[in-house]
């Protein structure tokens, strides 16, 4: 093809070029996989519990043997226990450790314990093996010597002294030995008291000063026995009991009082009480005094304690008035949607020190909800907010819709600035809820992590959370969307809920203001308008207001101090968002950015570009670590695919990140987030080498069929879209954006709406569902594109050639046709092809109408026509090809499809048939036209035929003719049919109008320097009456030219015109048989030839001059390219030696064929041009047969070789 001329080659600069990019992309990837598996890894490592070192492992079983060791003692003998008591207490050696120095261990411990076996096998090591780590090769006495020198050195260089247990050094040790051994004891002692077994716990063991027990199911025995151990501490940092659920609330509010000292009021910085299920009211009242005291209290839990309606106010106050207390964790305490509850907020709220709540697991309405947002947003001190499974049941709203009360707290959201962590986990959030926090969090810069896990989200929501997190301007860097998969968009209430789209939000709004979901809605809107610049009256259309039952003026919006938009709150609100006018300034409009009003991919690529999101360089990575973490969940990947596939832009190596992260979901991820990356051909390629198998790749090009034949910068034509497969929802969604984009041109230049509804919109005949959306909408630019159903419609460009464009030559165009004919591919297939090129030249009509002759159905030749049609430079011969569409029926629905403006025969307009639905604005606007052009012709005479239907299925006479009047496209009915005939002597032809009515309604370019005389006027075989042709026939076996019979009939010294009897008289001289009548007809030979002659009298001045008798000449143009097409094919096909081709032909070797068998004949070599033309020709005995000497006629139709092939060259036109 390039050596061909119809693509540009490839340089050396392109190839380096490319080598570049493709570099770049194995680097980002590269990049990109490394900071992805870090983040993973990340998020693992936190849901993880911190893992001990090997030494802190050590160390606590050493405490663990050393605690069994004296719980052992304690059941010796008394003698034994007296002896010991005489020693005193247990004494301590220092021993040197190789890695972490001197450590102190027990001596002489009691044998037969733990303690006693692990001090054994110590030494036994320390005496074998410890030297060796001081650099001693032998055990020998010196050496040994040495080795001890050194170890007492060692011990007396330390601060602890020789023995820890001396009076002198006891006080000193009391911090490094926690807990005291009286306390053990006494702990060992109430054990025995209360018949529980001891706990080696970390803080009993004495390595930690934090009294944890979680989980440990402790009854109020052993918790009471626990409380000894804190008699004697100077401080405990940590009191856990969560989890304990067998602790009785008395007696863990016996337990509180026991903390009650100096000591741990001064220390204590966390008490964690939650899952205590069966704490009550001595509990709550014990923790309130306590928390009142504990001024160096940090963290306070009292999750799942159910707290009474009368001592949550008083808890809720004292928490909000500590000093100190940062976190405080409320979950599941029984707080309800009461005047109590808000009390209680009011109270936490208050609180300048407070930087994480939990209130998850309590009942909150809609009206609470509204009242925490508010408080919330009243406080700068809060970081941390926990609601989850705080939700109600759904509100229901004046219309008995139902609202998801959450929403009410998300949509205050929008003044907070504190907040950096929020969990709405489990809240029955469904897509609506995520748009109200993607409103609501549009601006927030501070707000690092999101919790929205087993909500309903669907893809919409997930979308909604996937926007927010890919702005810039926001602070959200982690998010957890688990089991967030399974929501679906349903129905409220009387309207369906509208669905926005980012990158196409146009269309019609039904909103109802109390819905929280609607004015998050229309607020996004308005932030629309704000970033197109555009005035609110213009991006606002149609407005419609009800508020309590009457139709108000609407108030727009206007932004608050906090640069938030204010909408109204009540009401219900319909209206049209035009992005029509914000691509006018945008893209169209002198300065940065603009693009050339012809530009389809231009504006394409920069629109998408600057409306689509595309994830940054920090937020890109949280965007794929999530999608990693589902890998295995192919429900899960398949929505974040979903929410993926819309309102995204993503480079090469994004997809391909996200093709690797999850194999057996990379066909899948690549087939449905292609058309999110660039659609240039290099792009498309090295995407199309991310399939494993080229099973895969020819299955995903099969489901991406629709997106691989769209042709952006030649969109004209016929689609059907199954909505649910994103390659052709994105399909439909470029269709709507070029509607727009054209429409916005046309509006520039100014050009007349030749629309089908006179709504200005380039797409005719939508169907969704089966049903037409023209039933519901004035306009498809008002319909929000569904994500599911099927979607049909044609899309007509205005564009036209440019004045001076450059035609695809002849040699080349017969290249690419013999290419096509010798495919094996089916017609759809190669129908397919040429859409794909099409962009790339323009062609003539001549190659139009070569081109149907190719395609055998209706449906074939109409497709290549609609894709080529915009692309033929010489319209003003578009008679040449319009002429092969014999059937009225098939020029009807030509003209839904093209449009009948757009499709207006309007250089040659003769023999033309309408019959136009004056509801329909373009056929309005044809019959205005017509009637217009009849006027400036000879009117009312080139008029025939015509009629008008009224709407009640009446008929109008029209006794006084077509009016006049409807020239004028006002005064035209805008009800009924009209059908009617043009016709007109070539004498008559306003040549100029003509040209007129091509630019102003076809916007045909270049037509000031095209002339009468460069057009190949045109006649159809069928548009005559069926004698003329049969005279036609009888000329073209006895002439060269149409002129020569003409002469003989008006004579050689005639006056140039020819009348009914010389008419008559000159066929007679010529021996004309072609009228007699036969047998079965009923019409004379006298009556025959006055049709004849009355249908070449088209100015009716009862005699025929030259100009009308070269109608015969237009048909004979007609009739003589059919025949050299029809050769020109057998040359392609067979080769010179026509032999060759009548041996294909005559199938059965009979020598002869009738009409039937060569319709046959000729269909089953591929050509599907006229052939009963060809054959009326070479049946020059007209006995129904041809034979091969009949064939070989043929042989002066060949195609010259010193001259262009071009069958219909002008060389063979008859002026």
């Amino acid at each position: 093809s390039k050596d061909r001329g119809m693509f540009k080659p490839n340089g050396l600069e392109d190839l380096r070029r490319w080598g570049q990019f493709v570099k770049k992309i194995r680097k980002d990837v590269a990049c990109l996989e490394v900071d992805v598996k870090i983040q993973v890894m990340q998020r693992k490592a936190l849901r993880m519990h911190e893992a001990e070192s090997p030494k802190s492992v050590a160390e606590r079983v050493g405490k663990a043997n050393e605690f069994w060791s004296a719980f052992g003692d304690r059941h010796r003998s008394v003698s034994d226990r007296v002896n010991e008591g005489k020693q005193g207490r247990v004494k301590y050696s220092m021993a040197w450790d190789m890695q972490s120095g001197p450590t102190w261990r027990m001596v002489n411990p009691s044998p037969g314990t733990l303690m006693h076996r692990e001090v054994a096998r110590a030494e036994k090591e320390a005496k074998l093996d410890g030297y060796r780590g001081m650099g001693f090769k032998t055990r020998s006495t010196p050496n040994l010597q040495k080795m001890n020198t050194m170890m007492k050195g060692a011990a007396s260089g330390m601060s602890w002294g020789a023995d820890p247990t001396s009076p002198s050094s006891m006080k000193q040790m009391h911090r490094e030995l926690l807990p005291p051994l009286q306390g053990r004891h006494r702990y060992l002692n109430e054990c025995d008291k209360q018949h529980r077994a001891p706990i080696p716990m970390p803080f009993v063991t004495g390595h930690s000063t934090s009294l944890v027990l979680d989980g440990r199911n402790l009854v109020d025995k052993e918790l009471l026995a626990m409380s000894s151990v804190l008699e004697e501490m100077e401080g405990v940092g940590e009191v856990s009991l969560f989890d304990n659920a067998l602790l009785t609330d008395r007696g863990i509010g016996k337990f509180l009082e026991s903390l009650r000292t100096d000591h741990i009021f001064e220390s204590l910085t966390r008490l964690n009480l939650g899952r205590c299920t069966r704490g009550g009211e001595y509990l709550i009242k014990s923790a309130q005094a306590f928390v009142k005291d504990c001024l160096a209290l940090k963290e306070l839990n009292l999750s799942q304690i159910a707290i009474s309606t009368k001592l949550q106010a008083g808890l809720c106050e004292a928490i909000g008035k500590h000093p100190t207390l940062e976190s405080v964790n409320l979950a599941e305490t029984g707080l309800m949607p009461t005047d109590t509850t808000r009390r209680c907020m009011e109270s936490l709220m208050c609180s300048s020190k407070i930087r994480s709540l939990d209130l998850s697991w309590n009942c909150f309405d809609g009206t609470t909800f509204q009242w925490l947002g508010e408080k919330v947003t009243d406080n700068y001190s809060l970081r941390s907010l926990n609601v989850a499974n705080c939700s109600a049941a759904t509100e229901i709203g004046p219309a008995q819709d139902t609202i998801p009360p959450l929403s009410l707290f998300l949509e205050t959201l929008s003044r907070n600035r504190s907040l950096t962590s929020l969990d709405i986990a489990m809240n029955r959030c469904d897509f609506r809820t995520a748009l109200i926090l993607e409103d609501s969090l549009d601006t927030h810069k501070k707000l690092r992590e999101l919790n929205l896990s087993d909500n309903p989200l669907g893809a919409l929501g997930v979308r909604s959370i996937l926007r927010l997190l890919c702005r810039d301007h926001t602070g959200l860097l982690s998010f957890d969307i688990e089991g967030c998969y399974g929501g679906k968009v349903v129905s409220i209430g009387p309207r369906e809920a509208p669905i926005f789209s980012y990158t196409n939000p146009g269309g019609k709004y039904r909103l109802q203001l109390w819905r929280p979901y609607d004015r998050a809605m229309l607020r996004m809107l308005y932030k629309m308008t704000d970033r197109f610049q555009l005035q609110k009256e213009d991006a606002f259309e149609k407005i419609s207001y009800w508020k309590n039952g009457k139709q108000c003026p609407f108030p727009h919006a206007e932004k608050d101090g906090e640069g938030i938009f204010q909408v109204e709150s009540e009401g219900d609100l319909d209206l049209v968002y035009s992005v029509e006018k914000a691509i006018l300034k945008r893209f169209l409009q002198a300065g940065r950015g603009k693009v050339e009003e012809t530009d389809n991919a231009g504006f394409l690529n920069s629109y998408l570009q600057e409306m689509r999101f595309q994830p940054g360089f920090k937020k890109v990575i949280p965007l794929f670590a999530s999608w990693s973490e589902l890998d295995g969940d192919e429900i899960g990947q398949s929505v974040y695919i979903d929410a993926l596939s819309k309102d995204f832009n993503l480079s090469l190596g994004h997809l391909q990140i996200l093709a690797q992260s999850s194999k057996k979901m990379a066909c899948h991820t690549i087939t449905r987030l292609q058309h999110c990356v660039p659609g240039d051909d290099a792009t498309e390629y090295l995407s199309s080498l991310m399939f494993d198998t080229l099973e895969e790749l020819v299955r995903a090009q099969r489901q991406m069929k629709n997106l691989l034949d769209f042709n952006v910068v030649n969109p004209t034509g016929n689609y059907r879209l199954e909505l649910s497969n994103c390659s052709d929802y994105a399909v439909g969604e470029r269709l709507l954006l070029l509607d727009r984009w054209e429409a916005a041109v046309d509006r520039k230049l100014e050009r007349q709406d030749i629309s089908q509804l006179g709504n200005g919109t380039h797409l005719r005949n939508p169907i969704f569902q089966g049903r037409s959306v023209h039933a519901q909408y004035h306009s498809v630019a008002e319909w929000k594109l569904p994500e599911h159903g099927e979607f049909q419609v044609d899309f007509v460009s205005n564009q036209r050639p440019p004045k001076g464009a450059d035609v695809l030559s002849d040699e080349l165009w017969e290249s690419l046709m013999m290419d096509m004919f010798a495919s094996k591919c089916p017609p759809e297939d190669r129908i397919a092809a040429l859409r794909a090129i099409s962009h790339n030249f323009w062609i003539t009509s001549a190659h139009m109408r070569s081109l149907i002759g190719y395609f055998q159905t209706e449906q074939q030749r109409a497709d290549v026509l609609i894709i080529f049609y915009m692309r033929i430079v010489d319209v003003h011969n578009a008679k040449m090809f319009r002429v092969r569409f014999e059937s009225k029926d098939e020029v009807r629905r030509l003209q839904d499809r093209l449009g009948y403006a757009s499709f207006f025969p309007f250089f040659q307009p003769e023999n033309a048939s309408f019959e136009l639905d004056l509801s329909k604005n373009d056929q309005r606007l044809c019959a205005s036209m017509f009637v217009n052009l009849a006027v400036k012709e000879k009117f009312p005479h080139n008029i025939h035929d015509y009629s008008y239907m009224r709407p009640d299925g009446t008929l109008d006479p029209m006794p006084l003719g077509v009016p006049k009047s409807w020239a004028n496209f006002d005064t035209i009915p805008k009800e009924g049919v009209f059908s009617a005939t043009y016709n007109t002597a070539p004498e008559y032809r306003n040549f100029s109008h003509r040209k007129d009515i091509a630019s102003q309604y076809g916007f045909v370019n270049g037509l000031e320097d095209v002339v009468a005389d460069e057009v190949q006027w045109w006649t159809g075989l069928t548009e005559p009456p069926e004698d003329v042709i049969n005279l036609l026939e009888f000329f073209i076996s006895r002439y060269d030219n149409i002129s020569q019979p003409f002469i003989d009939i008006d004579g050689v010294d005639g006056n140039g015109v020819i009348t009914i009897r010389e008419f008559v008289e000159g066929l007679d001289n010529m021996k004309c048989t072609k009228f007699k009548q036969t047998k079965g007809q009923t019409r004379t030979k006298e009556q025959r030839i006055d049709a004849v002659f009355r249908y070449m009298d088209q100015g009716s001045e009862g005699s025929i001059s030259l100009e009308e008798w070269n109608v015969l000449g237009q048909l004979w143009s007609e009739f003589r390219c059919s025949i050299k097409e029809f050769v020109h094919f057998l040359v392609l096909a067979f080769g010179d030696d026509l032999l060759d081709a009548w041996e294909a032909l005559d199938a059965d070797g009979s020598g002869e064929m009738d009409i039937e068998e060569w319709e046959q004949a000729v269909q089953s070599i591929g050509y599907f041009g006229p052939a009963s033309v060809v054959f009326a020709l070479l049946d020059s005995s007209d006995d129904g047969n041809i034979s091969f000497e009949e064939f070989e006629v043929l042989e002066k139709y060949k195609p010259s070789k010193n001259k262009g092939d071009d069958p219909s060259s002008a060389d063979d036109q008859v002026a």
